[in-house]
């Protein structure tokens, strides 16, 4: 067990050293790994005083093998998380996920009222037409740098499930 947790922290290790070195591998809206690919990575504009976005993209697995994203960071927030949205007895609850599973050779699309990535204690506020970057972490493909960019969105979140 102790060999596996060492292999596991050298290939993170090497992930972060890759994506440090090598510079991002990301452009706007849009990153990938070997298997995983991340399209058009947006975040709503928020009010000034606003303390907590959110982060949105369709993941992309490749893979004959699933994948599972596990962390994400942000520049702009302290802190990020894996979130969904759900409704318990007609009221939204948010839910923090230790892990979103991303189906071998499919997707998954974090969209408002569903999974997101939640900005938590934002350093400024969201602005239409800024970016920022920011990581995802996958148990399988490592970390990737993703680009978001700040859009003026008007939507309604469709009813969680």
């Amino acid at each position: 067990m102790r060999s596996v947790l060492r292999a596991a922290s050298r290939l993170s290790g090497f992930a972060v050293l890759a994506v440090t070195f090598f510079g991002p591998v990301a452009e706007c809206h849009r990153a990938w790994s070997a298997d995983i690919s991340v399209q058009h990575a947006w975040a709503p504009a928020t009010p000034p005083k606003a303390t907590i976005g959110n982060g949105y993209m369709t993941i992309v697995n490749s893979s004959a093998e699933p994948d599972h994203l596990i962390a994400a960071t942000a520049e702009i927030s302290h802190t990020a998380e894996i979130d969904r949205l759900r409704r318990a007895d007609s009221s939204p609850h948010m839910e923090q996920l230790l892990n979103l599973d991303v189906p071998a050779g499919g997707s998954i699309e974090l969209q408002p009222g569903s999974y997101h990535v939640l900005l938590r204690n934002l350093k400024k506020p969201l602005t239409t037409g800024e970016t920022f970057r920011g990581a995802l972490t996958f148990a399988r493909s490592g970390v990737i740098s993703v680009e978001y960019k700040v859009e003026a969105k008007d939507y309604r979140a469709p009813a969680a499930e």
